[in-house]
Parts: C-alpha cells; sequence; structure tokens
C-alpha cells in the first residue's frame, strides 16, 4: 500500500526538502497512499461513541482497531508493517526501529470544530517494555483540507516574534516527528464546520531498551 518509490524521490527533492531540521527533525511526505485507499479508511472510522472523549473538546481517539471497519484495519496495518519501520530506521540512522502493533502502537483520531491540542512533549518511554519511543509518524484522512480549516500541526513553540513551525493536516500526508524532550508539537484550534473532522491516524516507532544503552 505505501509507496516507498515516492517517499525515496521525496527524501531527495531539491525544490522541497522532505527533511526539515527547524525547530527539529522532522519529514513531510505527500501521497504515499492509494487515494481511494486512504478515502475508504476515513469512511471507516467507528462512530465516536465507540471512541475515547476528551471531556469539553470535540476530541475523540482508539487505539482498538477492531473497532474500526476493514479499510481503516488495512491502513493501520501497512503502517506498522516491519517494511515501514526498516525503510525508517535507515532514512533516520535509528537502527532497530520497531511498531508494537500489539501495545502501544499509536492510535487513530478525530477533531471536530474548536478542538485544540495545546503544545506538549508526549512521555517517551515505556512503563512495561523500557522501550523508548523515538519517533511518531501522523497520517491525514481528511480530504479537502485547507489552510482555513485550522487544525495546524505546530512543532516548538513561539519565541519572541517567531512563530511556531506550521503543517497543513493535508490529505494524504505524513509527518514524522522525533519523540524527545526537544520535540514539544501541538494542534491548532480546528475551525472547519461541523460535521467535517480532522482524522488522523498516529503510529510510533520503538527501539529496544538493550540497543539504547549500547547506542
Amino acid at each position: 500500500m505505501i509507496d516507498f518509490a515516492a517517499m525515496e524521490r521525496q527524501l531527495h527533492a531539491a525544490h522541497e526538502p522532505c527533511l526539515r531540521a527547524d525547530p527539529f527533525p522532522h519529514y513531510v511526505w505527500d501521497g504515499l497512499l492509494p487515494p481511494a485507499a486512504l478515502r475508504a479508511a476515513a469512511d471507516a472510522f467507528p462512530d465516536t461513541s465507540a471512541m475515547t472523549a476528551k471531556p469539553g473538546i470535540a476530541r475523540w481517539h482508539s487505539q482498538d482497531r477492531t473497532l474500526a471497519g476493514p479499510a481503516l484495519r488495512d491502513l493501520c496495518a501497512a503502517l506498522l508493517g516491519d517494511d515501514l519501520a526498516a525503510f525508517l530506521a535507515r532514512v533516520t540512522g535509528v537502527a532497530g526501529l520497531r511498531t508494537e502493533p500489539d501495545g502501544d502502537w499509536g492510535s487513530y483520531r478525530l477533531a471536530g470544530h474548536g478542538a485544540v491540542h495545546h503544545a506538549h512533549v508526549g512521555s517517551n518511554r515505556h512503563p512495561d517494555t523500557g522501550r523508548l519511543r523515538r519517533y511518531s509518524l501522523f497520517t491525514y484522512l481528511t480530504e479537502g483540507w485547507g489552510p482555513g480549516d485550522g487544525g495546524w500541526l505546530e512543532l516548538g513553540e513561539p519565541v519572541a516574534r517567531r512563530p511556531a513551525t506550521r503543517i497543513l493536516p493535508a490529505f494524504n500526508r505524513s509527518v514524522l516527528i522525533e519523540t524527545t524532550a526537544r520535540s514539544l508539537h501541538g494542534v491548532s484550534a480546528v475551525l472547519a464546520p461541523a460535521p467535517v473532522t480532522r482524522k488522523t491516524v498516529t503510529v510510533h516507532f520503538w527501539t529496544d531498551p538493550a540497543q539504547d544503552a549500547a547506542a
């Protein structure tokens, strides 16, 4: 399902670099998934009543892939595959990257009008396995999302007159960010009118404790 050739081409594109250093290393890829499959996955989100709600905010998430329709499960399976983890290990230079399909794999998320996710740094040490979460990949599924719809991914924080780095959650865009102590990130307010929602699938990539100790 994933177009690895397109990922490779975009890594080396001179006009718009895929790897961006500011405010911390991150990668932006576009068009890596079949649009029809992505549309089907967007339609396969479960009803919000089956997901975990954020009190007082139009935000819902779930890690339970059994609640999702087949197309969304297929998308998650592709993003959790060993071939993508190996590709990202080569690209980032972090050997041994792996996902946790049966553990803290990530989530699928919905955000409606007015939802905001303030800048934060996630916990990156798994409490049970001790694995270190090194990267998170965000893939956006809402077709037709434009600048006026808000919900921008914001990296870093405004300093003096310099704003945070902003990335539009455009349809079929995937963004890979470090998940370290410096990786402050958040989401600006969603402005799209209901019933339109910002749909995201997030997948985490980990390394084992023994490997981290040897690095």
